[in-house]
């Protein structure tokens, strides 16, 4: 495909914004699509352009076009997936976020079907442009669909990988593009089981992964937001903690540590940090999460919930779940608090609760 042949492609992208069809042809690494763009010409080309190419999935709901369709591109290392009520460029993005919003971009990272979800959904209430990451497009995708509808917002799903350094920093590359991040929240946790693990049957493997999850994911994707954020004199940050981010717990070694670590991180970058602008916060959840309460969640269901959620609710009680939507309001309030009287550190816990 030759460079005039490109623009012309894109240009007339770009001038329509909406409706041409695409379609993928798999020729090997890396896959090539096809866009159609009527009586019989059809011009390939590569993921690139989109600024989600490469490792990184990229999703983009945007409602105030009119014809929606959806198509999938496919790089040399994953999968992306974009459904838009439109077809537009990273600069296309870039200038509707711009133009639709005067806020800049929530990015939350480690978003499921619980607390992250009601995070973002929360945001977007709120007027932000919200970036939601996960590592699972394919449900990612739905959520932002979901919020995006019922919000009437731009809600962008990428992939990530927070054990993966070239993932984050791929990921990032897809959520800079759409703007000055103001608000990141890293939710990311790598699962473990509910019962307990003797220390010497843990793989290192195992424990390395819940350390990279844990700390250094939300070391790299602060190392991309903050100067940005230092530049503007504003920014949030705020991490997810658990009871593991304070004591010790026999059998849950993996956790623990990578949670002690994710709490002294906060704790850092507050002190080098706030001075300048930034407020860093860090939110120890005491208690399981369970299903959105309000009339809106149970209108809407939950989209890809986990099987085991639904036991664990029932092993739990319902009187000592904790409500995400409710989780939500306080990330919201860190937000947007007076720089004069900023929360570092902050607990939640049910009030049908035991102390540890």
């Amino acid at each position: 495909m030759s460079k005039k042949e490109l623009e012309i492609a894109n240009k007339l992208h770009l001038q329509n914004g909406i409706g041409l069809p695409i379609n993928l042809l798999e020729l090997g690494r890396p896959k090539i699509s096809t866009v159609d763009m009527g009586a019989g010409i059809r011009y390939p080309y590569t993921p690139c352009l989109l600024s989600a190419e490469r490792s990184s999935g990229f999703y983009t709901t945007l409602p105030f076009a009119a014809i929606p369709f959806c198509f999938q591109l496919t790089s040399l290392h994953s999968t992306a997936y974009l459904s838009s009520f439109g077809f537009f460029g990273p600069h296309k993005m870039r200038s509707m976020v711009s133009s639709t919003s005067a806020k800049g971009i929530a990015a939350i990272v480690g978003v499921g079907p619980k607390l992250g979800r009601s995070i973002a959904r929360k945001f977007a209430h709120e007027g932000y442009t919200v970036a939601i990451l996960a590592r699972d497009l394919g449900r990612l995708s739905r959520f932002a669909d979901e919020i995006a509808r019922e919000e009437k917002a731009q809600v962008f799903a990428i992939r990530i990988d927070c054990s993966d350094s070239r993932s984050v920093r791929e990921a990032f590359e897809g959520v800079l593009s759409l703007g000055f991040v103001e608000v990141l929240v890293y939710n990311a946790y790598q699962s473990v089981s509910w019962h307990p693990t003797n220390f010497t049957d843990i793989k290192i493997d195992s424990f390395e992964k819940s350390l990279a999850v844990s700390s250094i994911g939300a070391f790299l994707c602060v190392q991309k937001v903050l100067p940005g954020m230092v530049e503007r004199g504003k920014g949030t940050i705020l991490f997810t903690g658990c009871s593991a981010s304070l004591n010790g717990i026999a059998g849950f070694s993996e956790l623990c540590c990578g949670k002690f670590a994710l709490r002294a991180l906060s704790q850092c970058l507050a002190r080098e940090f706030q001075p300048l602008g930034v407020h860093v916060a860090h939110v120890i959840i005491d208690g399981v999460i369970g299903s959105p309460r309000g009339a809106a969640a149970s209108q809407r269901g939950l989209v890809g919930e986990q099987q085991q959620s639904g036991r664990v609710e029932g092993e739990v009680g319902a009187g000592m779940m904790m409500d995400p939507d409710a989780l939500a309001q306080t990330y919201w309030h860190l937000h947007v608090q007076d720089r004069t009287a900023w929360t570092q550190e902050i607990d939640l816990r049910p009030s049908i609760t035991t102390f540890y």
